[in-house]
């Protein structure tokens, strides 16, 4: 391994040992104390991971902080985005350099400004990869580094300010990118042309159109927050004149036939509840049971008392038959050979087998039946499916088995 290797492990080393006050660094500053915490700050001190802040305080190094900061997704207020103006402008002047040096011969020198220029445009690609990742953490949080409403508008107005000046540098990177590639041809570096359009070229399309994505969510979100603070004035001015004017009746509106149907009260309309008797579901069974039981008795007439007064013969109304649907009568028969029955019987199998009932879905009867089944005292059973879902939201049944109480009990 090269020296440069073994001074990285050592710094690794280093990092590892002092775990401890690394972490506590990242939160905030930290001071000195005992012998042994005094040694671990000097020796972080010396690997240029720790930097003086205050007397006897010391703060981490900006660059570590940062490099923490995209591992954990973890972005401070208002953070602005990387310009990657600055480090193209470095990669030019490399190139000249470069396209200079191999015009000349110096094989050695160009050596190092190819792996400088590769840096600058792997530099380059990772910049506009942070700026991406950056602005699609804050979106998608609603910039949840703040609680504030106001702080987060102005955050939405300062990135689309800052989404601008990104773009622009990204749509730079065709120019350096084209004249790039051209002169590298020109004096014969062709592993260059590939490096620039592999790494910078290939992937600009991809860069611009997540750019435009932010930006088009941020603009949405302005509009939306000018709509809102247009909403909340009304409110407020309406508010004002509510508490001005407590005692005031409102004011009268000029009735039309496009005029909203949220200012018009409408009509109550008069409902009498109308209990069903044929439910024999217990809880509606029992609650009609109780409401029977608190009516009050009719009262009764002495005949000595009252003067009955003039008579009249009234005859007996003819008896009414009462005629019943095919599925109540098919309810009968079934509740009276489940009652009989030592095994128990499948209500789908069963209304398949008789004609009366092949107009009525399987759903609506399993839905009757077994209320109807559980009202007499049967003992209903639901044949549920096979289901794969480990966390089912519902049961899901397909059937269901009637038998008789006494007979589950023996």
């Amino acid at each position: 391994m090269s020296e440069r290797g073994d001074q990285v492990q050592r710094l690794l080393a280093g990092l590892a040992k002092h775990a401890d006050l690394v972490a506590e660094a990242f939160e905030g500053s930290v001071s000195g104390g005992d012998k042994q915490r005094n040694a671990s700050i000097e020796a972080l001190f010396n690997l240029n991971v720790l930097k003086p802040y205050d007397e006897d305080s010391y703060r981490l190094n900006p660059r570590l902080r940062e490099f923490m900061a995209d591992y954990f997704s973890s972005y401070q207020a208002f953070q602005a985005l990387r310009r990657v103006s600055g480090t193209m402008q470095q990669a030019q002047e490399q190139w000249r350099e470069l396209r200079r040096l191999k015009t000349a011969g110096a094989t050695k020198d160009a050596g190092r400004l190819h792996a400088a220029l590769d840096e600058s445009i792997v530099e380059m690609a990772y910049s506009i990869e942070h700026n991406l990742t950056l602005l699609h953490s804050l979106i998608s949080t609603q910039y949840g580094n703040v609680d504030d409403l106001n702080s987060k508008l102005r955050q939405n107005k300062y990135y689309a300010q800052q989404v601008k000046l990104f773009l622009q540098d990204v749509e730079a990177i065709d120019v350096f990118v084209d004249r790039v590639a051209d002169e590298a041809i020109a004096v014969g570096l062709p592993e260059v042309r590939l490096l620039v359009t592999r790494r910078l070229a290939a992937r600009r399309l991809q860069w611009t159109s997540q750019i435009k994505d932010a930006q088009a969510v941020i603009s949405k979100r302005l509009f939306e927050a000018k709509l809102m603070e247009v909403r909340l004035k009304r409110l407020s001015r309406f508010a004002l004149w509510l508490t001005r004017n407590k005692t005031s009746d409102g004011w009268e509106l000029a009735v039309e036939e496009k005029a909203d149907v949220a200012l018009f009260r409408p009509e109550r309309v008069e409902l009498r509840p109308q209990p069903d008797v044929s439910d024999m579901d217990p809880a509606t069974r029992d609650g009609l049971l109780a409401a029977v039981a608190k009516m009050p008795t009719r009262p009764t007439m002495a005949a000595a008392d009252a003067d009955p007064g003039p008579q009249l013969l009234l005859e007996d109304d003819p008896e009414i038959e009462e005629v019943l649907e095919p599925q109540q009568l098919a309810l009968r028969e079934l509740t009276a050979q489940a009652a009989s029955a030592t095994e128990p019987i499948s209500l789908l199998r069963w209304k398949r087998e008789r004609l009366e009932l092949a107009t009525v879905l399987d759903e609506a009867w399993l839905m009757f039946a077994c209320l109807q089944l559980k009202g007499s005292g049967l003992r209903v059973e639901f044949v549920q499916r096979d289901d794969l879902d480990p966390f089912p939201i519902n049961e899901r049944f397909h059937d269901v088995e009637v038998r008789c109480a006494l007979a589950e009990a023996a």
